[in-house]
């Protein structure tokens, strides 16, 4: 029964974890109906709406400032920032593609270099099938309490464990997209602009994400071929795995953003009844 699991997890697994981390221009295709500004609906017409509050809020605001002599832009200044930012808004679809498109070219170099280096495709399915060789887990070599048992059973939770991070990713990247042009329309006032720089700095560290696992692909796939004589392969493959974990929490630490590393975010959430959150 447990070598039917392990079996059937390492199978679905292998569909999944590609087309989570590898994500191109096709992810926005699906949110377009939720964008469009046709029949009035939409968020592109909501955002579009916002435009005229915020020259309500601005006419407010310069009116006030003439009676408390406040500091407030020039008229000229602020309309041709809500100009910009209104016709950006509108097409911030196009604008959230080209940079996907950028991150899915850069992150497909890298593995089409490591096909015709090492001539053997660089992808999470050639990684699993390389440590899980079809039907590992129902032949008799495979035995649970053996130490290549223990590690490839660990690993397979693992490997688990990190499709549940990259579908939160999946899922992050197109609440990125969808709240893309309230953060666009926020640049038109000084006030709000941090939002944009948060919601900026978000979108571009899970992007590039995909890039940073794409080269410890590449580093796991060269490691496996030129240097199985010197490292003990299973513990070679925990620690690729563990890299691949570890790959959110460096580009967190190198360019900010939110982590999607269950295993942190459980402990937390798991924490709460004992009383108290780890700091």
């Amino acid at each position: 029964m447990f070598s039917n699991l392990l079996s059937s997890l390492n199978e679905n697994i292998e569909k999944l974890l590609d087309k989570l981390v590898f994500i191109d221009s096709d992810i926005t295709t699906t949110l377009e109906f939720v964008l469009s500004n046709n029949n009035n609906v939409g968020i592109y017409y909501i955002c579009n709406a916002l435009i005229y509050g915020l020259l309500l809020y601005y006419a407010i605001s310069y009116l006030l400032s003439r009676i408390t002599f406040s500091q407030v832009e020039r008229p000229t200044q602020f309309v041709f920032k809500l100009l910009l930012c209104g016709i950006a808004l509108n097409f911030s679809n196009y604008l959230c593609s080209a940079l996907i498109s950028l991150c899915s070219t850069i992150s497909s170099g890298i593995c089409d270099i490591g096909k015709s280096l090492l001539h053997s495709d660089i992808s999470f399915s050639r990684l699993i099938y390389d440590v899980f060789p079809n039907d590992y887990f129902q032949t008799n070599s495979f035995s649970l309490f053996s130490f290549d048992g223990l590690i490839k059973s660990s690993m397979s939770f693992g490997l688990f464990s990190l499709t549940v991070s990259y579908a939160i990713r999946y899922l992050m990247i197109k609440v990125l997209l969808l709240i893309a042009p309230f953060a666009i329309l926020s640049l038109a006032s000084s006030k709000t602009s941090n939002f944009f720089k948060s919601w900026f700095k978000n979108f571009l560290a899970i992007l590039i994400l995909q890039i940073f696992i794409a080269l410890i692909l590449l580093i796991c796939f060269i490691v496996d071929s030129k240097d199985a004589v010197f490292i003990s392969k299973p513990m070679m493959h925990i620690g690729m795995l563990y890299t691949l974990f570890k790959a959110n929490t460096f580009i967190k630490e190198l360019f900010g953003g939110f982590s999607i590393d269950i295993g942190s975010e459980m402990s937390t959430f798991s924490s709460l009844f004992r009383g108290g959150v780890p700091r």
